[in-house]
């Protein structure tokens, strides 16, 4: 099963498959995303992303590699279909984080399939708190983040589930009781 996190920057989708990696290893695996943006202090590559060159991108893109691609910001974002097919042979439940146009497209990608999708929309309760959020991660590009807020919120009932991100333990917990009910 694949589990897609959405939300605006900043409401802690990435914080929330970190705590459910950290707290249950035997049940989940991380399903990493293509980018083309440089990497921020503290990332890895193939976690959460897998950092190439626009011009490998656009060759990915022309040979039919991603299940779906978007270009949010300055940089590309995509699904590689191999990395996904590879990750599903774990046996673990892949948690993946990705925008909101990028689950529409997910799940078109995917529609047909044999492999289960379950979407969660992750909020922070509102704007400010995003933007506090975004200044404590020393984003640079915080307005351009922010401007995409009101568009976002406005997928969120297209998911299987919201979970409120206040408290970070809590929503890790509503996270994972989600998705072991919806297996």
């Amino acid at each position: 099963m694949l589990v897609v996190f959405s939300g605006p920057s900043g409401a802690g989708k990435n914080a929330i498959i970190s705590g459910l990696l950290d707290k249950y290893p035997a049940l989940y695996g991380f399903m990493p995303t293509m980018t083309t943006r440089a990497k921020r202090e503290g990332e890895r590559d193939g976690f959460p992303y897998y950092f190439i060159s626009t011009e490998d991108f656009k060759v990915r893109i022309d040979n039919g590699e991603f299940l779906e691609y978007e270009q949010i910001h300055v940089g590309y974002y995509g699904t590689s279909k191999k990395i996904l097919a590879d990750k599903l042979k774990e046996g673990k439940t892949l948690l993946k984080d990705i925008d909101v146009k990028g689950t529409v497209n997910l799940k078109k990608g995917l529609d047909g399939g044999k492999h289960k999708l379950l979407t969660i929309f992750v909020t922070a309760g509102n704007k400010e708190n995003l933007r506090q959020r975004l200044i404590g991660r020393g984003e640079k590009d915080i307005d351009l983040r922010l401007s995409r807020y009101e568009s976002e919120l406005k997928y969120s009932d297209k998911y299987d589930f919201v979970v409120e991100n206040i408290v970070l333990a809590k929503a890790v917990e509503c996270a994972h009781e989600i998705i072991t009910q919806n297996k």
